[in-house]
């Protein structure tokens, strides 16, 4: 490490006003671990905890409201210039020891930066989406990682909107948020109490809405003509999607598969058909 990196840091947390904290039992601390174990605490509390530089930075960059940053001095000297950006933008920065951090982590590696954020203020309905032609509607998807994963591919791909139901895991699930690379900021989504009702609506808003199933007797994807106003709806990881779902969608679609594969992952799934859908735009 360059001495005047490391000076760098040292002028950043001097700068701005930042506290030491040296207990585990400090108050904020089990605060901030609370927010991170606990989907209802964050719900209530209306804040997530963004771990790692490139999430926390990314949070900054999607201009995300940061209340406090947690940071090592290790991660204040290696990461000089970033944490100094991150400290002016926070509310509050407290340095911690390594072993404090620790316990405020998800991850086995921490880097040593844990932000404590708002949640973002997305007041998106399917009333507003006049300017939006492809959608996801996702009913019970209880695997983080598959959530972080199809909110990634929906923005790398251009998908306008993400409909989840109420069974879905908390999109601000540190696993969801790591999983999405940042995606989670930027995507729009909206969280439909009954995922039927909300089916319905797209469809009084001229959707066509596909429900993907794995049967033989459904029309392969590829088959099916994706142009105009489009939504496909994609199921639990282990129980597909409900009857209700299905019934209420205008058309069961499924993904050609060959050998003895029964069924595709749910996040690998959703990638397929948002390709497919996206690919009628491109074409």
């Amino acid at each position: 490490m360059r001495e005047g990196a490391a000076e760098s840091a040292n002028e950043a947390v001097k700068k701005f006003l930042s506290f030491d904290i040296v207990s585990r039992e400090n108050a904020k601390i089990k605060y901030v671990k609370k927010l991170v174990i606990n989907d209802n605490f964050r719900k209530r509390e209306r804040c997530f905890v963004a771990e790692g530089l490139r999430l926390c930075y990314d949070a900054f960059l999607s201009s995300v409201l940061i209340d406090e940053i947690y940071y090592t001095d290790e991660a204040a000297q290696k990461f000089s210039e970033k944490i100094g950006e991150l400290i002016d933008y926070a509310g509050r920065a407290y340095c911690v020891p390594a072993d404090i951090l620790r316990e405020i982590s998800d991850t086995k590696t921490p880097q040593g930066v844990v932000c404590v954020c708002e949640k973002l203020d997305k007041p998106f309905s399917l009333n507003t989406i006049s300017s939006v032609n492809k959608i996801i509607v996702l009913e019970n998807i209880q695997d983080p990682r598959n959530l972080g994963t199809i909110l990634r591919t929906a923005e790398a791909l251009g998908v306008g909107f993400v409909v989840m139901s109420k069974g879905c895991c908390d999109v601000y699930n540190p696993k969801v948020l790591r999983g999405s690379m940042g995606a989670a900021f930027r995507v729009k989504t909206f969280f439909a109490d009954e995922i039927c009702d909300a089916i319905k609506s797209l469809k009084e808003s001229e959707f066509k809405v596909l429900a993907a199933v794995p049967d033989d007797s459904a029309s392969l994807i590829t088959d099916v003509n994706l142009n105009g106003r489009t939504a496909i709806a994609i199921g639990n990881e282990g129980n597909g999607l409900t009857c209700g779902v299905v019934d209420v969608c205008d058309q069961v679609v499924t993904i050609p598969m060959h050998g003895r594969a029964e069924s595709l992952n749910a996040a690998i799934a959703a990638g397929i058909l948002m390709w497919e859908m996206m690919r009628e735009v491109g074409g």
